[in-house]
């Protein structure tokens, strides 16, 4: 599989797909791909900040600061458009920055996704939201296919199966695959097209099928896994993530099939259905319950709450969270960090003492 910025170089002069920059978290992607569009997500590009900090206030969070600096930085220059999910005020205020205030000549689109608790007309809601885009995206990209987006649609929840397999077996002790190889697949869905990364699912599915190795299980919790120096810690200690409550990840990808035969309302499903996550404005006790369940059905001995520094929907719920949790008996450790960081020795210890405990 060819890197990132290759894949994506060759998508764009070989098979003449129009390139958009995502911002987390959630999306229809569905429809983007059903209009030759492929979704580049940006959550964490490896740069170091020389820009953005002249336009943010230094207790915004580091993926939004990095993705702006990624802009700043002129590496967005191939892309076609961007589109900003309603995900959290710090979203919200970059998507201002880049629309109303740089000078970016590129469009700028906005996803305005419900928050709980939901009524009747969230749905009705949430159907309009879909529609509005595609409106907008049809006087850049032309008209949408309605054949092609019920095959996308499908193929979303084909994408969706395979991962359910994957965490499945992760569950149950039944796959082989280290942390760090677990993620690197995973995350491949940020930019592989659906044609591309369905196939290697499968491939590390068949793969990685085997006897995991017989640490301790943990669950992870929070925005995403980086800097990935976490994943690698927790190989070397024998420390497996059995599960997980990050919103790059489980909560927005394990989302159950739909049976309705219209793609709209097929998007609009999935999207109730996904777990809850504070981008949705879920309750406590929905996320204690989900954590819960996950420590329950995996037998794990503990959740790192692995945060993004300043990511404020994140922070309100962890001491609630870790509350509750440690009140059921299971341990909790706390990482507050920056994205891209070195792990300090500081953080090392901490991790260690933690595996000794729940060991």
């Amino acid at each position: 599989m060819a890197k990132r910025e290759e894949y994506i170089d060759k998508e764009k002069k070989e098979k003449g797909k129009k390139l958009f920059g995502i911002f987390p978290a959630q999306y229809p992607r569905e429809i983007l791909w059903a209009m030759n569009v492929l979704p580049v997500e940006i959550w964490d590009p490896p740069l170091e900040v020389i820009h953005a900090n002249a336009h943010l206030q230094p207790y915004i969070c580091s993926v939004v600061r990095l993705g702006l600096e990624l802009i700043l930085q002129g590496k967005c220059e191939g892309l076609d458009g961007f589109l900003f999910p309603h995900t959290c005020d710090s979203i919200q205020n970059l998507s201002s920055i880049v629309s109303d205030y740089l000078g970016v000549k590129k469009p700028c689109y906005f996803f305005y996704h419900p928050k709980s608790p939901y009524q009747d007309s969230s749905r009705v809601y949430y159907l309009e939201q879909l529609k509005g885009l595609v409106a907008r995206l049809e006087k850049q990209l032309g008209p949408l296919d309605s054949s092609q987006l019920k095959h996308r649609v499908q193929q979303g929840q084909e994408v969706a199966r395979v991962l359910k397999q994957l965490y499945d077996l992760r569950v149950q002790g039944e796959l082989e695959a280290s942390n760090a190889d677990f993620y690197r697949v995973v995350r491949r869905g940020e930019y592989l097209s659906p044609d591309d990364f369905l196939p290697l699912l499968e491939e590390f599915l068949a793969a990685a099928k085997g006897s995991a190795q017989g640490g301790p299980a943990v669950i992870m919790s929070g925005v995403l896994p980086n800097p990935k120096e976490i994943l690698t810690l927790l190989d070397e200690l024998g420390v497996r993530i059995a599960h997980d409550d990050l919103l790059n990840c489980s909560r927005r990808l394990l989302v159950p099939p739909s049976r309705a035969d219209d793609p709209f309302e097929a998007l609009t499903e999935s999207y109730f259905a996904m777990p809850p996550c504070t981008t949705k404005d879920s309750s406590v006790s929905e996320r204690v319950d989900d954590l819960l369940a996950k420590v329950e059905q995996s037998n794990a001995k503990g959740v790192i709450f692995y945060m993004v520094k300043f990511c404020e929907p994140e922070l309100f719920d962890v001491p609630q969270l870790t509350g509750e949790l440690r009140k059921r008996g299971v341990a909790t450790l706390l990482i507050d960090c920056e994205l891209n960081q070195n792990l300090s020795g500081q953080l090392a210890t901490r991790v260690e003492a933690f595996f000794e405990m729940i060991s």
